[in-house]
């Protein structure tokens, strides 16, 4: 029997799984979504610069709790609708079987794992995504936290500590953030008086996370009373995995209003579900378009291009970018975009 999808050899080796998304956010992807995407009857959904970015993690099915289980970090192109390109899956495919066969759980010997790794499709994540991966895993499977754990509550209460805490421990404290009320108020009263690494580390991991309401809220009120900077910027980001919620949405419409590129950024590649009208019909597409208008072509089409890539978020994008009524400083933007893309064929 061929196999023809990483799903199936998973199960041809009697393996159980779990897939997260690497690339913008780190976030699960249901087995029956990961599935669809393999048939390419759907679009990868959170694609980066043409690729999907995500983790495999598979564990044989009669193993121990406490065996760890193997991770493949995969990076795959995309065709032009968003769907996996089959030819790199079944070139990676082709190139395990033949090394491992069937049995991808057995251990690998030295040579083995040498050869597996000069695969043109596995990549090596950035530290803080595999802090987040890591976190959201121990916590899944009731594992405790790193060794960094306490450490790091004590430096987000008591940030005079900070230059000792460690990335995973931050992960770790902002993935049980529900179950910590203490730290949730530290980060209330202190995060915009962190010192500038501790503030851009914090909110790294935040925005990995599915944060309590609460703190959402008290994050979101901070955006909206800040007028620009940094700070502002941080806050923002930590709250990317609370996009769809209406305090972020109303702090997201003030910070359009005079968005730096860093924002910017931030609202395209983090929070950009905040302006799917599927989930925020108050939210417009405009805001952001006119916010990404008053920066240079550049960024207008480096943001727009990237905005386009997102199969949730693209039908409405081109609907939008094509009415009549559409304000002219977004008018003459995409009229240079389109110029652009024209001359570069």
């Amino acid at each position: 029997m061929s196999i023809s999808t990483l799903s199936q050899l998973l199960r041809e080796s009697q393996s159980d799984y779990l897939c997260y998304d690497l690339g913008r956010r780190v976030q699960a992807i249901h087995t029956t979504e990961f599935n669809a995407i393999e048939r390419q009857q759907a679009p990868y959904p959170y694609p980066v610069q043409g690729h999907a970015c995500f983790a495999l993690i598979f564990w044989p099915q009669q193993s121990k709790p406490e065996q760890e289980p193997f991770l493949w970090f995969l990076k795959f192109p995309l065709d032009e609708r968003g769907l996996l390109e089959q030819a790199a899956v079944q070139e990676y495919l082709t190139s395990v079987i033949t090394l491992l066969g069937q049995q991808i759980t057995h251990a690998l010997t030295e040579e083995q794992e040498q050869q597996l790794q000069q695969s043109p499709y596995l990549f090596t994540p950035a530290e803080e995504k595999r802090a987040a991966l890591h976190a959201q895993l121990s916590l899944r499977w009731q594992r405790p936290p790193s060794v960094h754990f306490e450490l790091a509550q004590t430096a987000l209460a008591q940030p005079e500590h900070w230059q000792q805490v460690g990335v995973q421990g931050l992960h770790d404290v902002a993935a049980r953030l529900a179950e910590l009320p203490a730290t949730q108020t530290a980060l209330i009263e202190h995060f915009d008086s962190y010192p500038a690494p501790l503030r851009q580390a914090a909110a790294i991991a935040l925005e990995h996370q599915q944060l309590p309401s609460s703190l959402v809220t008290a994050l979101a009120t901070k955006v909206a009373n800040l007028q620009t900077g940094e700070v502002r910027a941080d806050l923002l980001r930590s709250l990317a995995g609370s996009a769809t919620t209406e305090a972020v949405q109303q702090a997201v419409q003030q910070v359009l209003a005079n968005a730096s590129v860093d924002e910017c950024v931030i609202c395209c590649a983090r929070l950009w579900q905040a302006f799917d009208p599927l989930y925020t019909p108050h939210l417009k597409l405009e805001l952001l378009l006119t916010a990404l208008a008053q920066h240079d072509n550049k960024i207008f089409a480096a943001l727009v291009t990237d905005l386009l890539r997102l199969p949730m978020l693209r039908p409405h994008l081109l609907v939008t970018l094509q009415r009549d009524d559409l304000a002219q400083p977004i008018r003459q933007a995409w009229q240079g975009f389109i110029s652009g893309a024209t001359h570069a064929k």
